[in-house]
């Protein structure tokens, strides 16, 4: 048992579970419920999408490790399981089960969202992967932005109740002259973090197995490069994560309701994503070989579970802002007969109908 959870990756397929659950009951859930919504897909159906996204994980982990057998028998001889714990054929037989399996749930996911036609989204994504693992990984650059690309998509995917809430809550959105822009933006702000820690540290980890690719003719950035254009790459992607949280903190997230300064996102932002974002740059400055850049790439992972738990104190900020700007405003927000809050339009500047969901035909 322990060699299979080893092959599909269990505390990163948990990592991506908590991920999707934190998105839904920690960001959409509660910026719907200022409006007066409730979600539309039920519990089983959300708790079916993290199962479809966490089968397609799987199945790229295991078809990842099928081909890379040769390149880890050099960067990792001691971790192999691919032919040794576990048979090739095997192997092959769990990448299309898993396959299949997040396939099959996604397309009841997407069918009970009203959308089916994105099940294309889980066949795209499961063959990507296996594309990735036997040709993209090997070239420069492609590899990384597909799996960062993919990463980015985790936190995306609890946006399939939106179309279901437009549906539902069409007249209420329409009769309050608003739409639910505030959510996507939201949940594009986790996932933009995502491709970027996820770029970055799958830089890290191309360098760190820079013998084993060099040896069977990979071009990732570190080989085409060379280590010292590598390091400033990741340097600069770390700086960008960094410059857009200052601007992102300074123009949205800076003052409580009350007009006092924000130390809470102040604070959380600066001690558990920016300093050390700042220190893995030191270290991959002072990086000399794998062993270095095996912990950066630890530490890159601890950064991005940091991001993901900002989820809480961030959208506690957003709620207590929302409700202040109702206070403040002198505009009251009546309920319809069915009980749902009509939100004002001009309760957000950006969130105004025309609207991201319309433009993305959701």
């Amino acid at each position: 048992m322990r060699p299979f959870l080893t092959l599909i990756r269990l505390p990163n397929l948990l990592i991506i579970a908590f991920t999707e659950y934190m998105m839904r009951y920690a960001v959409v859930q509660p910026l719907i419920r200022q409006y007066g919504f409730e979600f539309q897909l039920s519990d089983f159906t959300f708790f079916c999408l993290v199962v479809a996204t966490i089968c397609t994980a799987a199945a790229g982990y295991a078809i990842n490790d099928y081909f890379d057998v040769k390149t880890d028998m050099i960067n990792r001889p001691d971790k192999v399981i691919v032919g040794k714990s576990i048979n090739r054929r095997r192997v092959m037989m769990i990448h299309i089960i898993f396959c299949i399996a997040g396939i099959v749930l996604g397309g009841y996911v997407t069918w009970r969202a009203g959308v089916p036609q994105l099940v294309i989204l889980f066949i795209v994504v499961a063959g990507m992967l296996w594309l990735y693992s036997f040709i993209y990984k090997r070239q420069f650059l492609i590899g990384n932005l597909i799996v960062s690309l993919f990463t980015s998509l985790v936190p995306m995917m609890v946006l399939l109740d939106i179309p279901s809430l437009n549906r539902v809550y069409r007249q209420e959105l329409l009769d309050a002259g608003t739409n639910l822009n505030m959510v996507i933006f939201w949940i594009f702000g986790f996932s933009i973090f995502a491709f970027l820690s996820t770029l970055s540290r799958e830089i890290v980890k191309d360098t760190e197995d820079f013998e084993g690719d060099k040896a069977y003719g990979c071009r990732s950035v570190s080989i085409v490069l060379g280590t010292s254009a590598t390091k400033w790459i990741i340097i600069s992607i770390n700086m960008v994560m960094v410059v857009t949280l200052g601007y992102v903190f300074w123009k949205f997230l800076r003052y409580d309701p009350d007009g006092t300064f924000n130390y809470l996102s102040f604070f959380y932002l600066l001690v558990l994503i920016i300093f050390p974002l700042l220190w893995v740059n030191r270290n991959v400055c002072k990086a000399n070989d794998s062993n270095d850049y095996r912990k950066i790439s630890n530490w890159m992972k601890w950064i991005m579970l940091a991001g993901i738990l900002y989820s809480i104190p961030g959208v506690l900020c957003q709620q207590a802002n929302t409700h202040h700007t109702r206070a403040t405003s002198g505009i009251s927000v009546p309920n319809d007969k069915q009980g749902y809050n009509r939100t004002p339009a001009n309760l957000y500047d950006i969130d105004q109908p025309g609207s991201v969901s319309s433009v993305i035909g959701i």
